[in-house]
């Protein structure tokens, strides 16, 4: 049998004959070549076969070329339409200079666009369908955004339907919000739009008093044309931010309010709830609130407590005074409003290290929580849990504080629980949720968006000294579902060394162990490395707020505790170290409170 051999070099040969193989000619200039040939006919008034009368004018054109750049052509050729078949379409809404400019960039694909010029093309861009136009004048419009003329292109956005200028621009006015309602524009601002920022969490406003009065200021505006809209707008102020005094004045003074019944009524109703929930509802507007990271350690003999917190502005710690917060040990701490929520823990002399705390023989668990009040150094029993737990994890979602695993009452082989349930504190109540799909003996849990994340380890820590991490499960708190992730980690984790924390609205890991953070993408189920610390210990806290992480404290050996404190940038993934705590600690409680700043009781000395 004769055997065919191929030289590279060569043609290939099959069954003794050249093989004859496709040339592919790729002519990198040929669309614009094209164009420059449809523009040069065009100058030549050479083979039009299509007509646009606008205002007594005819514009001569190629029907190939309208339907190449424009959607509203294309649409009007491929079905059986009356232009299509008499050779030329009227345009009364256009001027001849618009169509010109659109045949100019049709036939070139170029244009120059300026401020003179940009509503024409944005209007010509809206209505033709030429999407790459219609882009190119939104970006153009995004770089002018200013206080002068952000009200003005936000009406222009949505006449046009340009859905990324108008969520830039109303991102814009959301954050200069406050600056705007001095200005005349705002009196004139659409009632839609006007609506979307009052519901904006990022409204950037001083207090809620003044989202307030902006309401009053734009309602009296067109009193008999707006009082319709008076109501509803109320409902949209987080009134029950405000003080309490303040509502009680404005609800006499302010004689748009007094007259109307249903308003009325609401502010009543807000005052009551204030009587006994103030400070429980977690809403207030980022720009409103003083952001502290606090920070509570009770040593081993459960006599001494530490208790201080930081600034996250001003980048300030500061000691606090002796404080009624008692934590069990095993307990677990969750900020919810400006009050702090202890749940469970064990009774008795339990030893609150991590490892050795696990390993006792038997855990006197507690159903009991306990609501702690900051701005009134109160700390008070409420309803208790309904299982006994110790060594769980707790974490707020849904406006409610849900508890997750740990142990009960018993002897130490007893299982770990797998109920789960939450706690709100509106309604002072405990609910019983979907259970865990498997036991986890060291649960970390974070909260991003309405899915709270759970990690952690199957194995025992009692038995093995440094357990991996195996167990990743996701609950869905809108639906009550838990599932189970099989997540692509990229290394070997220590359940112990693991603190999970939100940025915005986005898992993070921080890896105690070898000093890395790691992003979790939900789609991929891929863990992703975004570099590397190097001031923290093995038992540091963790800490994630808007779009930082921050690393506290920690230990590198039973004799080696550190004050050190570091922040990851996630916008700009750099690390920085920022002012120590002011006692070396390992071990501890943190967690981000926020206060009203009428009502702040950490504010510095003046």
């Amino acid at each position: 049998m004769m055997e065919s051999r191929c030289d590279p070099f060569s043609q290939t040969v099959c069954n003794g004959v050249p093989e004859k193989k496709p040339v592919v000619l790729v002519a990198e200039d040929h669309g614009q070549e094209i164009l420059s040939v449809l523009q040069s006919f065009r100058e030549k008034n050479a083979f039009f076969d299509f007509q646009i009368l606008v205002k007594g004018e005819t514009i001569p054109c190629h029907r190939c070329v309208l339907a190449a750049c424009s959607d509203f052509f294309r649409a009007m050729f491929e079905v059986n339409m009356r232009e299509r078949d008499d050779g030329s379409v009227t345009m009364s809404n256009l001027s001849p200079k618009a169509i010109k400019a659109f045949l100019d960039f049709a036939y070139t694909g170029q244009t120059m666009i300026t401020e003179e010029n940009v509503d024409m093309l944005f209007q010509l861009s809206s209505f033709l369908q030429i999407s790459i136009l219609s882009k190119a004048c939104s970006d153009y419009l995004i770089k002018t955004i200013d206080l002068l003329n952000c009200l003005q292109l936000l009406s222009l956005s949505e006449g046009y339907g340009s859905t990324r200028l108008y969520e830039r621009t109303l991102e814009f006015v959301v954050q200069h919000f406050h600056t705007l309602t001095k200005s005349a524009d705002f009196l004139e601002m659409n009632v839609n739009v006007f609506k979307k920022c009052l519901e904006a969490d990022e409204l950037n406003v001083p207090d809620e008093e003044a989202v307030l009065n902006a309401v009053l200021l734009w309602t009296k505006h067109s009193l008999e044309n707006r009082q319709k809209f008076f109501p509803h707008l109320i409902k949209l102020v987080r009134l029950h931010q405000l003080p309490r005094g303040v509502l009680e004045e404005i609800s006499k003074s302010e004689s748009l309010l007094s007259s109307n019944g249903d308003c009325l009524q609401i502010i009543r109703e807000v005052i009551v709830s204030l009587q006994d929930l103030s400070g429980f509802f977690p809403d207030a507007r980022p720009s409103t609130t003083e952001k502290y990271i606090y920070v509570h350690k009770t040593e081993e003999n459960g006599e001494i407590r530490h208790a201080f917190c930081y600034n996250i502005e001003t980048d300030r710690w500061k000691e606090l005074p002796h404080s009624n917060l008692v934590d069990m040990s095993g307990s677990s701490l969750a900020s919810f409003g400006e009050k702090l929520f202890v749940t469970g823990g064990c009774k008795g002399n339990c030893c609150r290290a991590v490892r050795l705390h696990i390993a006792e023989p038997f855990h006197d668990a507690t159903d009991e929580t306990w609501c702690y009040c900051p701005v009134q150094n109160h700390f008070f029993l409420i309803p208790p849990m309904k299982s006994p737990r110790t060594m769980h994890t707790s974490v707020r979602a849904l406006n409610r504080v849900y508890v997750i695993g740990g142990k009960t009452r018993g002897a130490r082989n007893i299982r770990s629980l797998l109920d789960v349930e939450y706690y709100n504190p509106l309604t002072k109540d405990w609910n019983s949720v979907s259970p865990l799909p498997r036991g986890i003996y060291y649960p970390e849990a974070s909260a991003c968006n309405n899915v709270i994340y759970t990690l952690g380890s199957e194995v025992e820590i009692a038995d093995i000294f440094n357990p991996s991490l195996d167990c990743f499960f996701r609950y869905d708190a809108q639906v009550n579902q838990w599932s189970e992730l099989v997540a692509e980690f990229g290394q070997f984790f220590h359940a112990t060394l693991v603190k999970a924390v939100p940025v915005n609205n986005t898992l993070y890991i921080c890896d105690l162990s070898t000093y890395k953070v790691y992003s979790f993408c939900p789609e991929t189920c891929v863990w992703k490395g975004e570099g590397s610390f190097e001031c923290a210990g093995f038992n540091a806290g963790a800490i994630g707020i808007a779009d930082k992480i921050y690393i506290l404290g920690g230990d590198y050996a039973p004799d080696e505790i550190t004050d050190e404190v570091q922040v990851y940038h996630s916008n700009r993934s750099e690390w920085e170290e920022v002012s120590p705590m002011p006692r070396a600690l390992t071990e501890f409680h943190c967690q981000v409170m926020r206060f009203n700043r009428y009502r702040d009781p950490w504010k510095a000395d003046p």
